[in-house]
This record gives structure tokens, sequence and C-alpha cells, in this order.
């Protein structure tokens, strides 16, 4: 009905209705009036249509008025996207209206006098908020502040509002202290935001309160409600014998996990046969959580709210409850698990002979670990030898197809962003012992190739059937991007070549493969990711730029992550009833749309989740390091300072322009770089450096360095120089 009202509404002629109007022109006799009108009133709350001159609707479209979310600047304006204008529409302070960050909200553009304000080079339309249709905030977490009135600084600093609180004199709250706090009033014009405290988290810098913090920051769910807790408790814990029956039974096949050490949920199993005629025949076997998490149960809707598991050092925030992802869905050790496998067949050259995907049982014969295969492979000991004897050659297997599959992938350009991450290590009481470089070993290289190869091949599967489904897709990189990625380049004299608005992904991998192994490999690998486009989960097959494939999607992780487990929904429905067709087909594409963007929208916020609890734990680990010089590269150039990562740590700071001194430094945007006007002296990306770290800011997880040296010149011996010399 929703969808009858906007066709009528965008004809010439019903463009401005009431809903008496509307109704009688549906002319449908089984529709009454409160239903169109309930559909309507849902329209108009989702920003679709207006009412205008009185009770009036009008299609947003055809009004100077646009709906959107406003994503809110730390310096208190907003801009709305989502609203029809590219790159959005700019909202001043003073013409927010109490909106707040993500809100959802209708926005007026003056037609007849347009305003433009320039942000970041960009050109946008000014607007004001008009309306605020759906808050994104329930609570908002924040520093509990004791006065005449106490009041809470929200966290998130683009939440541009303090939060009156009323005092509850059954909690116990100390002046600093962080809490979360349930919204009862929202800011408009005239009133400020009231709420009441719901939680105490702690102070800031006591172990384990900045994950509490972001969590509810970003409004990650934490907690399972008790009908989702009462469903998993009704799974059986072990599998019912009549369900094996009706499965492909591989219970006495060489099948091994292969996972870090802490990993507990194991949604992931491997083999490698050597064929008669020589080929190979890889064999990748995932949890079948499809089974135990129907379409529509109190576990679905839970696990399409929380997208994805998020994880944080020494804490997961799971997709599922532990009695599934720990238990019946983990591929524990010799157990009977149900499966979902897919087996290819692969020749010497790395091209796939033939395939098959199929429902499953197995049982893994052991659950190893990436330390110790890689070990094996690379620098085996008579310990280990002697511990997996009866495994060795089928690791040896798994090697030589590992080789071949890895030279197939590079030989069509694939790109691999193959660098080392933070890593931070937690001592028993949950503080920050050191922070170091993760491992990426041959035995993760070797799973993730599996991988790649099992969801390459079952994304091919629903698309050459014409089936619903959700695939990864990575777009071409933008343009001008690529054009600012060559300029960069040229500093270190270093070419892209060709046509930039049809780029290959080889040439990338080319360019990375130059710096390889050099000083500035870290710094130029992140300068060409932050070129290309975010990856994301659509409805269609479109491409997967960085890997060079046609079709991609994820198969290979269900207990983690919620297109996984639509893709084995449709998988199933293919293999038991054969290709979708009529309504049913129908159904299932207009559904594919909703969980593509919600499963990519959860994906940003564990993304963005993870990366601020990082970057949190790394300003606590350097609490102790004030006054200390540490070796770095620039990583930033910006017309207030140098942005420069420490070597090792990957710790960021800040070094402000102001602090500088001993010149008076110019910005050069277009060369990314700060000339002294009387040294001729120039501080550019990838400039190696020493600095001092001057201060620290928990609050806003940021760091400020002094420069002390560059590429080995004291600073101080210059500026006095410069000095004596004026």
């Amino acid at each position: 009905m929703r969808q009858l009202i906007t066709e009528l509404l965008r004809q010439k002629g019903n463009r401005l209705l009431n809903v008496a109007d509307i109704w009688s022109r549906l002319g449908d006799d089984e529709l009454t009036r409160d239903e169109v009108e309930r559909a309507v009133e849902e329209l108009e709350d989702e920003g679709i249509v207006l009412p205008v001159r009185g009770k009036r609707y009008s299609l947003l479209e055809f009004t100077p008025y646009h709906a959107g979310r406003v994503r809110v600047h730390p310096d208190g304006y907003g801009i709305v996207t989502g609203a029809g204008e590219d790159p959005g529409i700019y909202i001043d302070r003073k013409a927010m209206q109490g909106a707040m960050n993500g809100d959802l909200v209708v926005v007026r553009v003056d037609l007849h006098d347009k305003h433009w304000k320039k942000i970041h080079g960009r050109d946008l339309i000014q607007g004001e908020v008009t309306r605020v249709l759906r808050r994104a905030h329930k609570t908002i977490v924040g520093r509990y502040r004791q006065a005449e009135r106490p009041y809470v600084i929200p966290f998130d600093v683009r939440v541009d509002t303090n939060i009156m609180v009323d005092d509850d004199p059954g909690l116990e709250i100390r002046d600093g202290e962080m809490v979360n706090v349930e919204i009862d009033r929202y800011p408009d014009r005239s009133s400020t935001a009231r709420g009441r405290v719901v939680e105490v988290l702690g102070m800031i810098g006591e172990p384990g309160v900045d994950i509490e913090v972001v969590i509810r920051k970003l409004g990650i769910p934490h907690e399972f409600p008790p009908d989702v807790l009462a469903m998993a408790d009704e799974i059986p814990t072990e599998i019912d014998p009549s369900e094996i029956s009706k499965r492909v039974d591989l219970r006495q096949r060489v099948i091994v996990t292969i996972d870090g050490e802490t990993a507990k949920d194991f949604d992931d199993a491997v083999e490698v046969e050597r064929l008669p005629n020589g080929n190979f025949l890889l064999g990748v076997h995932i949890a079948d959580v499809s089974h135990y998490v129907t379409e529509g149960s109190a576990l679905d809707r839970e696990a399409f709210e929380r997208g994805t598991s998020v994880y944080f050092p020494g804490r997961a925030v799971p997709m599922l409850p532990e009695r599934l992802s720990n238990g019946i869905c983990s591929l524990n050790p010799r157990v009977d698990r149900l499966t979902f496998s897919a087996r290819i067949e692969i020749d010497p050259r790395g091209r796939f002979v033939s395939r098959k995907v199929f429902k499953s049982v197995i049982r893994t014969r052991e659950r190893m670990t990436y330390t110790d295969v890689n070990a094996i492979l690379t620098a085996p000991t008579p310990e280990l030898e002697a511990r997996y004897r009866d495994l060795l050659p089928d690791l040896d297997r798994m090697h030589e197809l590992f080789e071949i599959l890895r030279t197939r992938r590079d030989a069509r350009g694939s790109i691999d962003f193959d660098l080392p991450e933070a890593e931070v290590m937690l001592g028993v009481t949950g503080a920050i012992e050191a922070i170091r470089p993760s491992e990426r070993n041959l035995a993760h290289r070797l799973i993730e190739e599996f991988m790649l190869v099992a969801n390459e091949v079952v994304a091919q599967e629903l698309v050459f059937a014409t089936q619903p489904g959700i695939y990864r897709v990575h777009q071409l990189p933008d343009p001008q991007k690529l054009e600012d990625l060559r300029e960069i380049l040229k500093e270190f004299k270093l070419t892209l070549r060709g046509d930039v608005e049809e780029i290959r992904p080889a040439e990338l991998q080319r360019v990375l493969r130059s710096v390889a192994g050099t000083p500035e490999e870290r710094f130029l690998t992140e300068i060409v990711l932050r070129s290309m486009k975010r990856a994301s989960y659509r409805e269609e097959s479109i491409g997967h730029f960085a890997l060079a494939l046609q079709h991609y999607g994820h198969f290979t992780s269900p207990i983690r992550r919620y297109p996984d487990l639509i893709v084995h929904r449709m998988l199933a429905a293919l293999l038991e009833k054969g290709p979708m067709i009529g309504d049913e087909l129908a159904r299932r594409e207009a559904q594919m749309p909703a969980i593509a963007a919600q499963s990519s929208d959860r994906e940003r916020r564990a993304d963005e989740a993870e990366r601020e609890v990082l970057e949190w734990k790394k300003v606590i680990f350097m609490r102790d390091k004030v006054g200390m010089n540490f070796a770095g590269v620039v990583t930033g150039v910006v017309s207030f300072g140098l942005f420069v990562e420490l070597d090792e740590i990957f710790v960021q700071g800040l070094i402000p322009m102001a602090t500088m001194g001993g010149d008076f430094w110019q910005y050069a945007e277009r060369e990314h770089r700060l000339r002294g006007e009387s040294t001729g002296r120039e501080l550019r990306l990838g400039d190696r450096v020493v600095v001092e770290v001057k201060s620290i800011d928990e609050d806003r997880h940021q760091i400020e360095f002094r420069l002390v040296e560059i590429a080995g010149s004291p600073i101080a011996r210059r500026e006095k120089r410069v000095k004596s010399e004026d």
C-alpha cells in the first residue's frame, strides 16, 4: 500500500492530497481509511511524504525540503547526507534546531536564494533543520559532573549539548565518572536535554571502562534479551541423528581447523586431497548456523540487529549467544558438527575444474593454531613433527595448493595489503602491558586463500542460478583520489600509470610491490589504501576491485557475520527446492537491499568501535611516556601541523605548527609539505623524524608531540643557528 500511495502522489494532478483523497483515489474497497492514514503516517516518519498547507500531503521530492541523516562535526555544524544533494547539505550550528548526530531530519533549502558553504574543498548548499523525524540516541554516555544541578557532558564530541540529570539516591556516582544517561527530553530551540543516569561505568583510565564507553557511545547491543537466551537454551548440544542421514557424511575425512591461540568459535575447517589425475580437491567446511538460527526467530532478529561480532582487546561482543557461537555451531575438535561444504577441484595452474556445494556433517581431526602450522611449514621442530605426524602430509598438500592459488591471484592483479597492525597485549588485571605489531604468517595467508576460493565459488553458484543473495562488492576508486595519489607518488619518484578512469588493480599492486621492504612501505601502503573505496554489501554482484574478481560473497563466517548466514539460507533453498521463481523470487529479492544496507552499516559501526578502542588503548599506553623520544614517520601534513606515526607501536600524534619554531612555516596543500620561509627547509609526507611526547588527552584520544629531529638533523641545533644568523 505504501508504494501505491507514493505512486499516486507522484502522478500529475495528485501531488497534493489529504488522507481522504488518497483513500478514495486508491480505489480499493478492502482498505479502510484508518489503514491508509497509518500508512501515510509511516511515510511521513520516514521522510518520504510531508504535510503542506495543513494536512495535505506531498512527496518530499516536490517540495523545497529534503530528508536525511545529519552528521555533526565537532565544531558544531552538520552535514545532512542521503538527502538528494550530493555530497550533502550544510547545516550551520544555529540552524540545527536541537538535532543530534545521527538523527533523521527534514531540512529546508531555499530554492530561490541558495547559499553555499565550502567544506574541505567542496561546495555544499546550505539549509536548516525544520523537524527531527527519528532520534538516533535513546541513551548518551558521558562524564558526570557534580553541581547545584548535576549534568552529564557527552563523551561523543559530535553531541553538542550537555544533559541535565536528577540526583538518584540509589546510585553512588563520583564526580568525573563515566555514566550512561537515558534521555527523557531532547533539546530544542528553547530548552536543554534532560535525562536520568541508568548505568555507572567507572572512571576513565580504569581497566575496561574505555570499551564500556565506546560500546554505549555507538549503541552496540552487548546483552542478549531474555527471549533470545531462552531460544538458545532450547537448542540441543548434540546433533539429532536423523539430520545426519540427510547430509553427506564426511566424518572420516582428515579435516582440521586452523585459528588463533585464543579463538573460541571455529566456523571454518579445511582439507586438501591429491586426486589421481594430479589435481587438488580443496574442501572448505563452514558451520551450518542457518540450521539453528531460523528465519524470523528471536535469534535471527537479534543477529540481524547486531550484524556482526565486535572484537576488542581482551573482549568480544558476539553476534550469537555463546551457547551457539562456542558450542553447537563451533567446529570443535573430535565432535560431530553440521556444516555447509564447498569442494573444488583445482588443477596445477590454479584453474577451477569442478565445484560442488552441499550440506554435510564433519568431525574435525584437530584444532590447530596459526603459530603451530606456520612453524611446521617453515621451521618444524621435532616436538611439532612428533605431535602432528599423521597430519604432516595433509599440511604439505595445503602448502602446495596455497602456492598455486597465490600465484593465480597475483596473476590476475589482486591487491594484497599485507602489513602488520597494532596488537594490544593485556595483563591479567586488564592493564596494557605492550603494543606490538601483529603477525600475519604463512598459516594466516593459507587459510585466507582457501576462504577466498570458497567465497568466490559460492557467489558464482548464486549468480549463475540467478538467485537472490548478498554479495561483497568493492567498486573502482574515485578518479580524483587516484590523481591525488599520483601526485604523492611523484614525491617518492614513483609513477601511477594509465588512465585513472579505467585503473586496473594490477597497477596498484605494481606500486605496492615496488615499495615492498622499503622504509616507506607502511606509509605508502596506507596512502594507496586511503585512495580506494570501502568494500560493502550489495544485493547485486557488481565485482570486487581489490580482489580482481567478477563475483564474490561472504560465506565462510556465519557465526560472526549476518550476510554469511543469509548466503547459507539462499544456498539451502537452492539445494532443497531448486531455483526460485515467481512470487517467492520477488519476495526474496525485495528483502535483500535492506539486509545488505544493514550489514554494511553494522560493519562500519563495528570497525569504528574497534578503531576507537584501539586508539584509546594507545593513548593509555603512552601515559607514562611523556617526555620520552621516539622515531616515527610523517603521515599527514595539514595547515596546523604534522601528524606523525611512531615506529613499531603505530601510535599517532600531532606536532602543532605553533610549537615548531625556528622558521615561519608555509603550508603547501597540493604538495603535502611545510616549507620554511627563511631556511627553505621542507617537511613532507614520509619524512623520518624524532619526536618527544609532550602531552596526552585521554578524552579526545589525542597525543601532542614536539619535533626533535628531521632525518637526523637536531632541530634544537638548527633553531640556534637561525637565531644567531638573525
